[in-house]
């Protein structure tokens, strides 16, 4: 019985041990990143050319140097090497010290004509300070830099702005990394999730795939020993059977475990999970107590067969020297993997709570130790600690390191366009947009009280809301129609021109441009609605207003920057971003048939690792030399072999029958009692294993009753599934004595 341990990641860091669909959005949202960054770089400058002569020089080299180096390492390195984490954290530190230390840079006591240019990079700051912490920071930072930016345009370098535009300046600044760093919250565990969920899936269909191999290797493991190994045993118990006759029969038996054994393609790396499988069947015979446990954040490490082999080998020696030396009633098996750079480091903790000993005073070169562990672990790499002291238990650390084994991706078998599509959450896109527009239509309220013509911009926000409600029906259901699309740019292209008309010539009001963030979240719903057509044709047409506006109204390129460059970049990202989307989407469903077949090939490989390793060797511990012998038709058998052979017979008809209720442990108790003439039946009923704690239970009790019976019957039984009692043993001496198992485990005895 085996057991797993779950960890988290990093939003900042691109790991493909992770998961596809995570790693694919880490790196995609540090590209655009990057490029926003760039992009937003130019407008700055430009804005910030009428400003430059009035700010301290130093300010300038050290915050507006830091900022522009900043800008323009971003893309590079998110291209490069998809990790920006240093880099986003180092922009927004600048950004927010920038702020802070505005009204000191300010030379002159006039106020300044406009807002100071850092605010173009407060939205994208909030997020880099997410991307380089965690969201919950960028959301703080969010408010901090809006409420900062606040008060620096109430003072003269920020343009001694009265309180009701400074509130719509915070409200402006705060809603859009607000949303974005919402979305990408719920975006980011969204596809966590889905990464989980894809893990879990593959792991399942292994665990399907290994059991119906291990089924189809058992079967023909069993009838092997059934119609050679079996059969041949009982002829050699028969007297009258010619010697030459048994010999032919040993001798194709052990041909036949030959054919089973023989040497297969194992090349299929295997991943900690079927480590501690292999581990567990190889340890299970002799210590059945044992547990294992394993580190799941280790699902990138695969070690190759032969290293799995020789870690399981070392293991069960370590749990044999604990069955045989220790005296523990608790056994614990640890398996921990990493991955540092592309060295794999696993390791192996065998722990128990018996008597322990001094590792001092056992000789070098005691054969289990230096031969079945050192020697063991030293072909492969590996090394072999030994912590013991007396009454302090034991532990046995199997460490082994080597290159990574990793055969290719297997990554997911399940729907990945299906679960890609489905990882925006409607509800929170839906949520989102009308965040945007509300707090923007909001803004444009508190611009129009002071407007002499408020009409057109009521009509404006009138259309701007029943513009969102189109955009987002029936978001969840289905895609956008084209007649959808085309009367939400038409809603657009109305509130430009119904603002446009409101303004007054040869003058931008501060926050007059609040529809072009509302136009700006409307058309990248639009884009990811699917009428990417439709989005870039409503960008087109709002640029040429713009355009238009602009010279109408006697205002200069600023103006025109002012109002599209938001529109324009986010629109653009947002096309980024769904390619990369789209990208992860065909990667998850060009490896899908390639993981089956992964799967399938990973299965028969560790089916046959179990074959060799765990079934068959336990097989010729029990049966080898003594087929050996038979099979000579030289060699004489002697009473003693025949009774052996008499005993072995039915160990294996045990074994055959009664697979629930056997472990080499109370084998050996069942032989040691037949032979003082305890007659013990062990019947198994049931279809599948039983459950771990009755499992224990029954061979631990069972166990018992077989060592301290010294004559009489005992007759142990498995229910099927669904009955109360799991197990029954009958015991019949002087006394008649009943013990049930339920369920859960639970022992009780009493008295027929």
């Amino acid at each position: 019985m085996f057991s797993f341990v779950r960890s988290g990641g990093n939003l900042g860091r691109a790991d493909p041990a992770r998961g596809a669909t995570a790693s694919g959005l880490r790196l995609w949202l540090a590209r655009a990143l990057g490029m926003t960054c760039l992009a937003i770089l130019v407008p700055a400058l430009f804005i910030s050319l009428n400003q430059l002569p009035y700010l301290h020089w130093i300010w300038l080299v050290l915050v507006g140097g830091s900022i522009v180096g900043f800008s323009l390492l971003m893309p590079v390195y998110a291209w490069q090497l998809g990790d920006v984490r240093w880099l986003s954290g180092a922009y927004a530190l600048a950004v927010l010290v920038g702020l802070l230390t505005w009204p000191l840079a300010w030379l002159i006591d006039t106020p300044a004509q406009a807002a100071p240019w850092l605010w173009m990079c407060l939205g994208v700051a909030s997020v880099c300070a997410a991307m380089a912490t965690t969201v919950g920071v960028g959301f703080g930072y969010a408010a901090v830099s809006s409420l900062a930016f606040g008060f620096v345009r109430l003072t003269p370098a920020g343009g001694a702005r009265p309180p009701l535009g400074a509130l719509q300046d915070v409200l402006t600044l705060m809603v859009l990394p607000t949303a974005l760093l919402l979305l990408i919250q719920f975006f980011a565990g969204a596809v966590e999730e889905l990464d989980a969920t894809t893990a879990e899936s593959q792991r399942v269909e292994a665990d399907r795939a290994i059991d119906k191999a291990l089924s189809q290797r058992r079967t023909v493991l069993d009838g092997i020993i059934h119609d050679r190994v079996m059969t041949s045993l009982v002829a050699a118990v028969q007297t009258d059977q010619p010697r030459g006759e048994v010999a032919d029969l040993a001798g194709a038996a052990l041909d036949s475990l030959a054919e089973a054994g023989a040497p297969t393609d194992v090349g299929q790396p295997l991943s900690p999970h079927q480590l501690a499988r292999l581990i567990e069947g190889m340890v299970e015979a002799v210590c059945p107590q044992a547990t294992v446990n394993v580190d799941a954040d280790s699902d990138a490490v695969a070690v190759s067969a032969s290293v799995a082999s020789t870690l399981g080998q070392a293991a069960r020696e370590a749990v044999m020297n604990v069955t045989r030396h220790a005296e523990a009633d608790q056994v614990t098996i640890d398996i921990s993997a990493r991955l540092v750079g592309d060295d794999q480091r696993v390791r192996v903790d065998v722990r128990d709570d018996g008597r322990g000993f001094d590792p001092a005073e056992v000789p070098e070169g005691r054969f289990g130790i230096r031969v079945s562990m050192r020697e063991r672990m030293a072909g492969v790499g590996g090394t072999v600690d030994i912590t013991s002291r007396p009454g302090d238990g034991t532990l046995v650390s199997l460490r082994w390191s080597g290159r990574d084994q990793q055969a290719g991706e297997t990554i997911s078998r399940r729907r990945a366009s299906e679960a890609l599509r489905s990882v925006l959450r409607v509800e929170v896109f839906l949520f989102l947009v009308w965040l945007v527009v509300g707090v923007q239509v909001v803004v444009g309220l508190i611009s129009a009280i002071s407007m002499p013509n408020q009409g057109p911009v009521l009509v404006a926000q009138g259309l701007a809301i029943a513009a969102t409600a189109i955009a987002l029906h029936k978001a969840g259901d289905r895609p956008m129609t084209t007649l959808e699309a085309g009367l939400v740019v038409v809603c657009l292209v109305a509130i430009a021109h119904l603002v446009h008309a409101t303004l007054p010539i040869g003058e931008m009001p501060t926050n007059s441009t609040w529809h072009s963030t509302v136009i700006m979240a409307l058309l990248i719903t639009v884009l990811v609605r699917g009428q990417r057509l439709a989005a870039w044709l409503g960008l087109a047409v709002f640029v040429a207003q713009a355009v238009y506006w602009a010279r109408t109204h006697e205002l200069g390129p600023a103006a025109v920057l002012q109002e599209i460059f938001g529109p324009v970049l986010w629109l653009g990202l947002a096309t980024l971003v769904l390619r990369g989307l789209r990208s992860i989407g065909e990667q998850l469903v060009r490896v899908r048939k390639r993981s089956r077949e992964n799967t399938q090939a990973m299965a028969e490989s560790f089916s046959n690792l179990v074959l060799r390793d765990v079934w068959l060797t336990q097989l010729r511990e029990q049966i080898g030399p003594l087929l050996q012998n038979l099979a000579d038709p030289t060699h004489q058998l002697t009473q003693a072999e025949r009774d052996d052979c008499r005993i072995l017979e039915g160990r294996l008809r045990d074994a055959l029958r009664a697979g629930n209720l056997v472990s080499q442990g109370v084998s050996d108790a069942i032989q040691a009692a037949r032979g003082r003439g305890v007659e013990v039946v062990l019947v198994d009923n049931r279809g599948s294993r039983l459950p771990e704690a009755v499992r224990l239970a029954t061979l631990r009790r069972l166990e018992q009753l077989v060592r301290t019976s010294t004559s009489g019957r005992i007759v142990a039984r498995t229910a099927p599934e669904g009955y109360s009692e799991a197990v029954t043993i009958l015991t019949v001496d002087a006394e008649r004595n009943l013990t049930t198992i339920d369920e859960t485990g639970t022992v009780t005895v009493r008295k027929t």
